[in-house]
């Protein structure tokens, strides 16, 4: 299996890849210094896991985990809108 045929794009700069043993969620970002200035890599921002479903259900732990609200209605907001950028990556997997 080629590289590009583990990846599927999800959306929102993020990817969904996976290896015969796991899976886990990148995300698009752009050389900022160096001789590859400009270029786009992928970096990982979810745990390795065995299936899907729990690859989507670490990210969303991750980041609420790292969200710094100010209050619980912003805490509200941003778990609002990350359920809904999950439900829009679980329609690109389907």
């Amino acid at each position: 299996m080629s590289e590009d045929e583990r990846k599927i794009k999800l959306g929102g700069g993020y990817w969904l890849v996976n290896d015969p043993y796991c899976y886990w969620i990148a995300k698009e970002y752009e050389y900022k210094k160096g001789k590859h200035i400009g270029e786009i890599y992928l970096k990982r921002v979810s745990g390795y896991t065995a299936n899907i479903t729990d690859a989507l259900e670490g990210f969303c732990e991750s980041h609420i985990r790292e969200i710094e609200a100010r209050s619980v209605k912003t805490l509200i907001k941003e778990v609002k809108s990350l359920k809904t950028l999950v439900k829009g990556f679980r329609e690109q997997i389907k």
